[in-house]
């Protein structure tokens, strides 16, 4: 939908007004406090041992273990279980992104040598171990070794967006109080005692839709397509992501712009969906992208489907003044490439591939 601007809407402005105003580079949070909220999600009942700069081990692990010049490392936090159990997270904060870029080879080779301990011995946590990811954020780094690696990764980078109340123009205008992990629960559960009456009305609003348009025999592809189809007939972009004043609708990023309002910008699509396909088990990724093409930042989704990833860009299949399309449904990062305006980290995703739930 983003993609109008081709035309010749060129302001510098939208770059204020976009999904996204935080650079990435500098989080909202310690490395300590995105390590803490990795292992509240992933670390289940093990018993984890912390370590800072404050701890004599701290430089051991940095130096001995992950082989990394301690003077380049100003802060983090390493995160371990100990004995036959592979659970480690760090995150590491580094004096530039040259360091940062460089400590990933060398946390990827920390991670197979890693793996190779437990081989034979202990084969699922080799493979816990093989699932692991490293990944950078500007000049922070996080070794992610954990169940739902790629959930930890989210919970890593959603660090270096705009917390509710910030500083940045953007956060003070978007306050919402949406809470996806409570709605989730609620959802699971069945117990809505514990939403306020705004996190109420977007699990309303994704319940009533589900009991619409998703059967019990459908595929989880069918269901997908079911969810982008309706979605792109429910609500229409929020065009004031255009004005000059950068000012956008409060509750546009968030599914309850979405689901109340029927309008949304490309957060508000994106983590709609987001919402959806985890409601329904169906493994699905949000990519924030970087600035392209028209100088604005995006975001849209990857979902998994029979063991391949696939790219689903929900806002620019819903374009301002025509007909909803397939153009963004299920196509592979390559497309997206192409797409001249489609730019984001790509080690920080899976590269998708998939082509058998394409649209026809």
């Amino acid at each position: 939908m983003i993609r109008i601007l081709k035309i010749g809407i060129m302001m510098l402005v939208l770059v204020a007004a976009s999904c996204l105003a935080r650079k990435p580079g500098e989080p909202s949070v310690s490395p300590r406090v995105m390590a803490e909220r990795i292992i509240s999600e992933h670390g289940g009942s093990l018993p984890i041992s912390v370590l800072t700069p404050e701890d004599g081990d701290f430089a051991r692990f940095v130096v001995d273990y992950y082989q990394l010049d301690s003077a380049e490392v100003l802060d983090g936090a390493i995160c371990y279980a100990d004995g036959a159990e592979a659970f480690e997270v760090a995150v590491l904060a580094f004096s530039d992104e040259a360091a940062a870029k460089k400590s990933m080879h060398a946390l990827s080779s920390y991670k197979d040598s890693r793996a190779q301990v437990f081989d034979g011995y202990a084969p699922a946590q080799a493979a816990l171990v093989r699932d692991g990811i490293v990944d950078g954020c500007g000049r922070y780094v996080a070794l992610l070794i954990c169940p739902s690696a790629q959930d930890a990764r989210t919970l890593f980078r959603n660090c270096f967006l705009p917390e509710p109340g910030g500083n940045s123009a953007h956060a003070q205008q978007t306050v919402s109080g949406y809470d996806a992990k409570a709605v989730l629960a609620a959802w699971k559960s069945g117990d809505r005692s514990s939403l306020d009456s705004k996190n109420r009305r977007i699990l309303d609003g994704a319940v009533d839709a589900i009991s619409r348009i998703v059967r019990d025999d459908m595929s989880d592809a069918e269901k997908e397509r079911a969810v982008h189809d309706w979605m792109t007939d429910w609500a229409t972009f929020d065009s004031s992501v255009f004005g000059r004043n950068a000012e956008i609708r409060k509750d546009s990023d968030t599914p309850f712009g979405f689901f109340v309002e029927k309008r949304a910008m490309c957060h508000g699509y994106s983590s709609t969906f987001q919402l959806f396909m985890d409601m329904l088990d169906i493994e699905c990724l949000t990519v924030f992208g970087l600035p392209g093409g028209n100088g604005m930042r995006h975001s849209w989704n990857q979902v998994r489907l029979d063991g391949e990833w696939y790219c689903v860009d929900v806002a620019w299949d819903d374009p301002i003044g025509g007909r909803p399309t397939h153009q963004f449904f299920n196509v592979t990062s390559r497309i997206l490439r192409n797409s001249g305006i489609h730019r984001w980290d790509e080690s920080s995703v899976p590269e998708a591939r998939g082509t058998k739930h394409a649209a026809r």
